[in-house]
């Protein structure tokens, strides 16, 4: 089976991908994944082929935030509706159709928001399989996000499709139904697998990592994403745990350098990256964005969380987290060193036992390995 991989570049959609086109190529399936410039070293070093396709994220978010569309609505996830709809679905489209001329796949994979790839699909008259990243998107997202993307259908004279394609065959779901039990339009054809914690459990960590474990250590990191982790954003953050009885991890992305935070305590230890499989065994809790990555890692592990959403799918995620008591959530306005602080004492003095059920729960969902193994008998 030839498998093509469709994903804007974007560690956050990628990643979850990855264990399953790892399995599919373990398999013996042929595999490619088409994405921007800016990407291609991290498909390839995780021994994926790439091809490029698709403008790569600065540019594109530049010529979103420009567009006159963007500006008519304040809701929170609007910067990435009109990214993905409006700029790199057009953008990609044609570069899309001539590497799947070429490739001649039997099935395209890609994540929710990469909407020239069911549209290739449809027009090759072959499947195309949805990979979730996070919860379903919001159905007024969706809704504005198809409708953007209708003219391309118009164009290669195909009827649009009204959730933009995300739904046409397969939808990988990789929440939990405690945190997600309504899967709306993608209920006839949801599929669970077990998201994905990235990294290797195996990574050394620095040296102050075998110091840990006298106190409670917590994980912050605010994402991968510029517009979410700038430096300043985790300036009341540290200040509310400064001089808590307890050891911090941060990650401040690979977009910044780990020095710009400036000098910290002793018990705060700041990397640009780490493995999340690694360092998440060392802790008793996590503060991040409520990004869905970090935020299913942390609960696979049975960590409780301090949520900080700033937009995009954040604040659903939050919500649902919050809902299932897993989570203390604190607003944008609300941020500050004292209402951190009050918000992770909350978390590290709660009941454990609803973050246990969940991390069982998503501990019982489909690893990737199986999960492709079925799409090759399904699709192949």
């Amino acid at each position: 089976m030839r498998v093509l991989c469709s994903t804007p570049p974007m560690e956050g959609v990628f990643t979850p991908a990855l264990p399953l086109l790892t399995a599919l190529q373990r398999d013996g399936h042929e595999i490619s994944v088409a994405t921007a410039p800016d990407m291609l070293d991290r498909v390839r070093a995780a021994n994926l082929p790439a091809v490029v396709a698709g403008p790569e994220a600065p540019a594109a978010a530049a010529r979103a935030v420009s567009d006159p569309v963007f500006a008519e609505g304040s809701q929170p996830w609007r910067i990435g509706a009109v990214l993905f709809a409006r700029v790199m679905a057009a953008e990609k489209l044609p570069v899309l159709q001539q590497i799947s001329a070429d490739f001649e796949p039997d099935l395209i994979l890609h994540p929710p928001v990469d909407f020239a790839a069911p549209l290739v699909a449809a027009q090759r008259g072959i499947e195309s399989v949805t990979y979730g990243t996070g919860l379903l998107l919001e159905s007024e997202l969706m809704a504005a996000m198809a409708h953007w993307v209708a003219p391309l259908w118009h164009a290669a004279d195909l009827r649009p499709d009204q959730h933009g394609g995300m739904y046409r065959h397969r939808y990988l779901d990789p929440v939990p139904r405690t945190l997600q039990p309504d899967l709306g339009p993608a209920t006839a054809c949801a599929q669970p697998i077990r998201p994905t914690v990235s990294g290797d459990p195996d990574q050394p960590l620095p040296g102050w990592a075998d110091k840990l474990g006298a106190r409670p250590t917590v994980y912050i990191s605010l994402g991968t994403v510029p517009i979410f982790n700038q430096p300043q954003m985790f300036a009341p953050i540290l200040d509310g745990l400064a001089d808590m009885d307890i050891d911090v991890i941060v990650t401040v992305g690979r977009n910044n350098d780990s020095d710009a935070l400036g000098p910290q305590p002793r018990n705060i230890h700041v990397e640009q990256w780490l493995s999340l499989a690694a360092v998440l065994p060392h802790c008793a809790a996590v503060v991040c964005h409520s990004g869905a990555g970090t935020t299913l890692a942390a609960l696979a592990h049975g960590l409780p969380l301090l949520l900080l959403p700033r937009g995009a799918d954040q604040f659903p995620t939050a919500a649902a987290c919050r809902a299932a008591d897993v989570a203390e959530v604190i607003a944008p306005e609300q941020i500050s060193a004292y209402s951190i602080r009050a918000g992770l004492e909350a978390v590290l003095a709660s009941d454990r036992s609803p973050v246990v059920r969940l991390s069982t729960e998503i501990g019982q969902m489909p690893t990737a390995a199986a999960v492709a193994k079925e799409l090759a008998i399904e699709f192949g």
